[in-house]
C-alpha cells in the first residue's frame, strides 16, 4: 500500500496510553466533522476491511504492529473519538445500515482456509511477486497461454461485481473539513468571509472525460484475497519485471498510438489527500488499500465507447506459477 498518511502526534510531559495521545491530537485537528452520520459508518468499516487478515492458520487476525499497522490503528481511533464527541461512548452512533449495505466476506470459509494452506507452503513476500486471482479456467489460460482480458475502466462500475470489484475508475470524491483561516486563505475575497463561520465541509470529485482501458494484479500475498475476489485460483508471477515487458509489449500493438503506463495503485484518503493534483487513473480510494494494486493503463485520446480487449502474451511458465485450490 502507498502511504498516504504521516503519524502525528502530541507531546505529552507524562507516559500516556499511544490511543489517549491519538484522541487528544485528533481533538486538535477533528478532520473528520462534516461527516454524516452514515459516512462515518462507512469509513469506520473500510478502516476495519483493511484491518484484517487471514493467518496461514486460516484464522482472522490482525496484521503486526509495524508502522504501516500503527498507521490503520490511528485513523481507527481518530475515527472513534469522532463518534463519541458527537454521540457519545462506544456503540454510540454505530448503526447496521453500512452492514446491510455489503456484507463481509467469510474468512472462515473452506476457501479460505485452503487459500491460506496453499500461499503459507510457498513462503512467499508481498511486494515481490505480482498475482492475478481469478476462476481456474481464465487462471489456467493467463499461466499456460499468457491469454488475458483488459477492460474499459468503466466496466468496473457495474452493480454485478462484488464490492472488492466494483468502484468507479473515472472519478475520486474527497470531502475536506476547512477552517475559517484556511478558507480565508485560499479564497480572492477573504474579507467576505463571516466572521462567525468556524469551519466548512468542501466536497471536491475528480474526474476523466474519457474512459480508458485498465488492468490489474496484485502485489500482497495475502490469502483473504482469494475470499474478497471469490477466486479459486490464482497466478503467481515472479519476475514482475518480465511480465510488465511483456504486458505493455502486447498492449503497444494492440492500442496502436495510445499511450500505455503502469504503476502502484495510490491510495487516497477521502477525508486527508496528501494533495489535490489527483492522477484519477492510478488513483483508488483507500478502501480497497489492502489489494496492493498495481495498474496497466491505456489511455486513448478519443471519446468514443471502448470494449474490452483479449491480449495474448505467450507462455508464462517461465516466469509464473499457476495455483488451484
Amino acid at each position: 500500500m502507498e502511504q498516504v498518511w504521516s503519524a502525528q502526534f502530541m507531546v505529552f510531559t507524562t507516559p500516556t496510553p499511544r490511543h489517549e495521545q491519538w484522541r487528544a491530537w485528533y481533538r486538535g485537528d477533528r478532520y473528520l466533522r462534516g461527516l454524516t452520520q452514515l459516512e462515518l459508518n462507512r469509513r469506520f468499516r473500510h478502516l476495519v476491511r483493511n484491518f484484517l487478515i487471514l493467518t496461514p492458520e486460516a484464522k482472522v487476525g490482525f496484521p503486526p504492529m509495524n508502522p504501516e499497522g500503527i498507521e490503520w490503528m490511528q485513523l481507527m481511533t481518530h475515527t472513534l473519538e469522532e463518534f463519541r464527541l458527537i454521540y457519545g461512548p462506544y456503540p454510540a452512533g454505530f448503526t447496521g445500515e453500512v452492514h446491510r449495505e455489503e456484507k463481509f466476506p467469510d474468512f472462515a470459509s473452506a476457501l479460505a482456509q485452503k487459500a491460506a494452506s496453499a500461499l503459507a507452503a510457498r513462503g512467499l513476500k508481498s511486494r515481490e511477486v505480482f498475482l492475478k486471482y481469478g476462476k481456474s479456467e481464465y487462471m489456467a489460460a493467463l499461466f499456460e497461454e499468457g491469454r488475458l482480458r483488459v477492460q474499459p475502466a468503466s466496466e468496473y462500475s457495474k452493480p454485478d461485481h462484488n464490492g472488492a470489484l466494483r468502484d468507479d475508475e473515472l472519478a475520486l470524491e474527497v470531502s475536506l473539513y476547512l477552517t475559517r483561516e484556511t478558507i480565508r486563505g485560499v479564497v480572492s475575497n477573504p474579507q467576505d468571509v463571516p466572521e462567525d463561520l468556524e469551519w466548512k465541509r468542501v466536497d471536491f470529485r475528480f474526474s476523466r472525460p474519457n474512459d480508458f482501458w485498465l488492468y490489474c494484479v496484485s502485489s500482497s500475498v495475502e490469502p483473504r484475497l482469494f475470499v474478497d475476489f471469490n477466486a479459486a485460483a490464482c497466478v503467481i508471477i515472479r519476475d514482475r519485471g518480465e511480465f510488465r515487458r511483456r504486458l505493455l509489449a502486447a498492449g503497444a500493438a494492440a492500442f496502436p498510438g495510445v499511450r500505455g503506463r503502469d504503476g502502484n495503485a495510490i491510495y487516497i484518503d477521502p477525508q486527508r489527500p496528501r494533495s489535490t493534483r489527483i492522477d484519477v487513473p492510478l488513483s483508488k480510494h483507500f478502501k480497497y488499500a489492502y489489494q496492493a494494486e498495481h495498474r496497466f493503463i491505456w489511455e486513448p485520446l478519443s471519446t468514443n465507447p471502448l470494449t474490452y480487449k483479449d491480449l495474448v502474451l505467450g507462455s508464462l511458465k517461465d516466469i509464473a506459477e499457476l495455483v488451484l485450490l
